[in-house]
């Protein structure tokens, strides 16, 4: 039996792996014996010779052999499947071999070895995409639920805008609130006052200073996530999926000034929570300056790419030109 488990969501993925691992032992091998994990400990490359020599042996003193690899199929060029794929061909009937990858799905589905594998018999895949809008919505309160939490409506909105799709850092955040909640309900002032926003929940409080003339505050939140590492590069990035957001929301706005959030969570696809605020962010700006800025992103990004100007430069004057 061959698994494939892979996708954008590292957390889903290892958490899939383990479920599996975890109901093998139980079943099957209580001891571990007739468990192989790769790549093994202390080694960050996978032998060829090791792997399949695993895979192709009959288990110990059981009935069945589990095989965990990780980064495999992208790790693996096309001129190298032929060789893997050999290999794993002639695995005996008793062994379970699993394949785990953290990656773009479109493009692991593209590599070779990843379509001669789904072309073995007996094959399953387990698909992990990042979760958006209501999906993840329903996993955090899922999760909190099953951690004994629970939250509040408006908290859990709050808790999905600041922290985003990034579930190590979700389940992070949820376990540090049910312990600080202590049985009570999860409040918005909790997630206000105890979580840690997201990379992209800091660009959204940024965009809501600029929307609001609040320099200080704007300049502040840029201190704030250069001093913390952020790469001018990627914070560039944000600050344009934002102008593009908040271009759709005053285009909508000037469109038909009942445009509801659900009217921009469709045609965006973000959550219906940062729809809502995009649309209040979207007031604070006029759709000719909100277009000049699109425009000087595509600039900047040029003259970034040809060492015309510096990334850190070009996040101060875009910052600026929101403001004015």
């Amino acid at each position: 039996m061959y698994i494939i488990i892979y996708g954008e969501d590292a957390f889903r993925v290892k958490q899939r792996v383990k479920q599996m691992k975890d109901a093998f032992s139980k079943k099957f091998d209580p001891t571990g014996i007739n468990t192989n994990i790769f790549p093994q400990a202390g080694k960050e490359k996978l032998d060829h010779g090791e792997v399949l020599q695993a895979a192709c042996s009959y288990p110990f003193l059981g009935d069945k052999r589990m095989v965990v690899i990780g980064g495999l199929i992208e790790g693996t060029n096309k001129d190298a499947s032929k060789v893997w794929i050999d290999g794993f061909g002639r695995i005996p009937e008793s062994t379970i071999v699993i394949f785990y990858e953290n990656g773009s799905t479109k493009k692991l589905e593209k590599k070779s070895l990843f379509k001669a594998l789904t072309k073995l018999p007996d094959v399953h895949t387990y698909t992990y995409p990042k979760l958006q809008g209501l999906e993840l919505s329903k996993w955090v309160g899922s999760r909190i639920s099953q951690k004994g939490g629970r939250i509040d409506g408006v908290a859990l909105r709050n808790l999905v805008a600041s922290v985003g799709p990034d579930l190590w850092h979700m389940s992070n955040e949820i376990d540090k609130l049910i312990t600080y909640a202590d049985g009570a309900v999860i409040s918005v002032e909790m997630v206000s006052d105890m979580v840690r926003a997201s990379f992209e929940g800091q660009i959204f409080a940024l965009m809501d200073a600029v929307s609001k003339k609040q320099t200080k505050t704007a300049v502040r939140l840029l201190k704030e996530e250069r001093f913390s590492g952020a790469n001018d590069h990627y914070i560039l990035t944000m600050l344009g999926r934002q102008v593009k957001i908040l271009l759709a929301a005053r285009s909508l706005l000037d469109e038909n000034p009942r445009a509801s959030k659900q009217d921009l969570a469709n045609e965006m696809d973000v959550h219906p929570f940062v729809a809502q605020k995009a649309m209040q962010q979207a007031v604070g700006f006029e759709y000719k300056r909100l277009k000049e800025v699109h425009k000087l992103l595509y600039e900047f990004d040029f003259k970034i790419k040809t060492g015309q100007i510096k990334p850190d430069l070009a996040v101060d004057l875009l910052t600026d030109k929101l403001i004015k």
